[in-house]
């Protein structure tokens, strides 16, 4: 599944989503409507608990405050779309476990020169699980 499925799938399973891909390649957010911006990680690995960048949540979380919309960070792993509402998760004093860790400087194959990142973890049991309305 790439981006754009996703985001046709979550407008199919929710009519009134109205999700659109974001078309500047730089802006900090994937996809955004008139309530939600939205971060989408494709992964083809499993983990529990899923990272989430703290540059990328610093930026979400201020542009999400700038434009009175909530912060939704999305995981697709095999099908199976997972979100998290951040600014929810914030406000009611999540402990996303912040750390400093060696990663891959982007998830690129030509660039996998390893940085130290500041990185939380998003876990599943915390997630709200899209599925087709059956």
């Amino acid at each position: 599944m790439n981006q754009s499925d996703i985001i046709n799938k979550l407008n199919t399973i929710y009519p009134d989503l109205n999700l659109v891909e974001c078309e500047d390649q730089f802006c900090s957010c994937d996809a955004t409507n008139d309530k939600y911006i939205v971060e989408i990680k494709i992964r083809d690995k499993e983990y529990d608990g899923w990272i989430i960048e703290r540059d990328k949540f610093n930026a979400n979380v201020d542009k999400s405050v700038d434009e009175r919309k909530q912060f939704i960070y999305l995981t697709e792993y095999n099908g199976k779309i997972m979100t998290w509402n951040i600014n929810k998760l914030a406000l009611a004093g999540y402990d996303f476990k912040w750390e400093n860790r060696p990663m891959p400087k982007t998830t690129e194959f030509d660039n996998t020169n390893q940085i130290t990142k500041a990185v939380g973890y998003l876990y599943e049991k915390d997630a709200k699980i899209h599925k087709e309305k059956e």
